[in-house]
């Protein structure tokens, strides 16, 4: 009697194959939604920073495996279940609807909502970045994408235009084309920057987890990759007209256009490399407590 009483105490599912089992689950439930975002990130020049994304959180979580051993407790299974049924209901949405975004927003939510589940509060608190950082992977819905292009094509050109009667360079903007007198050079989608602005908001919320910093030098860090990215597409279009004003129209065309992406991403990265060493700097100088 003792031994039947035993058995029936004991869980169907060891953790670890309960693991597996939820992991299968998963991986066959959002199979479609991960081809269909993987085919994004290869074929959209504007989403192909989302190809890092996954690789860094788990390069994170890889960094942190030694506390994530011990890391559990704080159990959550109200928020957990909810956000389970939550991304649960996105998820038969989106697909129902053929709504990408939709669809694809439900996966790190029904990730996050199952390690509640599974390891607790602690767990999922303790590996807040890598979780949060996949958000970054999920493309804009086109009609938010095209929404926010034109007037950021509008900035661009101006900012272009102010930049090069800064230096002397003759030119006239109508609207988001700039007319120089050998050159008219139109500020296209692809050139608004929103496509830099989205890789340089991901790489400094990289170089922000990896910074050491404190919160509030985190924060400033973050938001100084909107104006950088700004002013790095400046660059590249002020660099553009200035090729062309210099060397002719085919030099603009060719080699600057080619390596218009390379400037933008060199420029950014160098100007976060920049603010994260000024914010940076007070702390070489702090001495620990009791020296």
């Amino acid at each position: 009697m003792r031994e039947t009483a035993a058995r029936a105490a004991q869980p169907l599912m060891t953790p670890g194959v309960a693991g597996l089992a939820v992991a299968a689950l998963f991986a066959v439930l959002y199979f479609p939604v991960l081809v269909t975002l993987a085919r994004q990130w290869i074929l959209d020049p504007n989403y192909q920073h989302g190809i890092a994304v996954p690789l860094v959180s788990a390069f994170f979580v890889w960094r942190r495996r030694g506390s994530l051993r011990s890391a559990g407790g704080g159990s959550a299974p109200a928020t957990g279940w909810a956000l389970v049924a939550c991304s649960s209901a996105l998820l038969i949405a989106g697909t129902a609807a053929s709504e990408l975004f939709t669809a694809r927003l439900s996966l790190p939510l029904m990730l996050i909502g199952i390690l509640l589940l599974l390891r607790g509060a602690a767990f999922v608190r303790s590996l807040a970045f890598p979780l949060l950082f996949l958000f970054m992977m999920i493309p804009l819905p086109y009609i938010v994408y095209y929404r926010l292009t034109f007037p950021m094509q509008l900035m661009s050109a101006r900012l272009a235009a102010g930049t090069l009667h800064g230096i002397g360079v003759e030119v006239i903007r109508r609207g988001n084309i700039l007319v120089l007198p050998n050159y008219t050079l139109e500020v296209v989608a692809a050139c608004s920057g929103l496509r830099s602005l989205m890789t340089l908001v991901t790489l400094a919320l990289v170089l922000c987890a990896a910074s050491g910093l404190g919160t509030g030098r985190r924060a400033i860090l973050a938001a100084s990759s909107i104006p950088i990215a700004i002013a790095a597409n400046t660059v590249r279009l002020a660099l553009t007209a200035i090729g062309a004003q210099v060397a002719g129209p085919a030099f603009a065309d060719g080699i600057l256009h080619e390596i218009s992406g390379l400037i933008v991403f060199g420029t950014g990265f160098v100007m976060l490399l920049v603010v994260r060493g000024v914010l940076a700097w007070p702390l070489r100088n702090e001495r620990p407590a009791g020296r």
